[in-house]
Formats: C-alpha cells, structure tokens, sequence
C-alpha cells in the first residue's frame, strides 16, 4: 500500500506506547514524549537521550520544555528507549521499549519512581517476593509438613 489514507491509531496498551502511522511512508519518523516525577508533574528541562537497544548506541539528545515535552525528529527505524538522564549523564529512569517504522510517529514518556527508603523496600517487599518466587515455581500454598523432626523443637 504506497499510501495510507488519513491517521491510524495504535495503541500499544501494554506499554502506554501510542504509535500513528502517517499517511505517507517517506516522511522521516518522530518521537514525541513527556517526562514526568513520580507526582505527574513535568520536569523542567529534563536532559533525555534515544537508545537504540539493539546496538546500544545513544542516537539523539533532547531536553525537555517546561512542561517536560520533548521531540526526537528524523529518526531511523528500529527499536529504541528514552533515556532520562542528570546532566552529568548518569541515567535515572528508562522508559519503555518500542519500535518505529519509517514515516511513523510514536508518542512515550518516562516517569520517575517514587523515592522509597532503601530499608523499607526491601522489608515491605518480602512477602510479596517470596509470594511470586513460589508462584513462578508453581507451588499454590505452603503448610507445614508435620510434626519438628529435628532439634530445638517446641
């Protein structure tokens, strides 16, 4: 089909990815995004970078406007991620995965998770780890075997 009539949208819902398929496949494809905090709020000025996952390499830089949108244009096809980055390039926060074709524009964002104190991570999450360490394995339910075989029994 050498051209597609009008828009066509796709959502990608497991993902919050929205991909629109232009109407016609020469025009270079674009990335259209939000950075947030973990409240919703944009960041200002967000430094983001574009990875392609498949080589790894860093295809474009962004910074955010103020109300945390930013554009990747002319953008190659393949599979890419949005980087948030501090201005010394330590990466904070990576977005989803997605693909682009030639001629399409996709819009993603990239949120930071809420910050949690280390200790209480790790506590809080206890049960529910083990809960779905034992569900992956396939075990239903736990209940004890029988009566202590070994010492110190009460």
């Amino acid at each position: 089909m050498a051209k597609r009539l009008g828009w066509v949208l796709a959502p990608m819902l497991a993902f919050g990815i929205v991909s629109l398929k232009a109407a016609d496949d020469r025009t270079p494809a674009t990335i259209l995004g939000a950075a947030w905090n973990a409240d919703n709020t944009p960041i200002n000025g967000a430094n983001l970078r574009l990875r392609n996952v498949v080589t790894g390499a860093v295809e474009a830089v962004a910074k955010a406007n103020a109300a945390g949108q930013f554009t990747f244009e002319n953008v190659a096809p393949g599979s890419y991620a949005v980087e948030l980055v501090t201005d010394s390039g330590h990466i904070l926060m990576v977005g989803h995965v997605f693909t682009i074709a030639q001629g399409e524009t996709v819009a993603t964002f990239v949120r930071l998770a809420p910050k949690v104190p280390w200790v209480s991570a790790i506590f809080n999450n206890t049960a529910a780890n083990v809960a779905a360490v034992a569900a992956t394995a396939g075990i239903a339910a736990i209940r004890p075997s029988g009566y202590c075989q070994s010492p110190p029994c009460q």
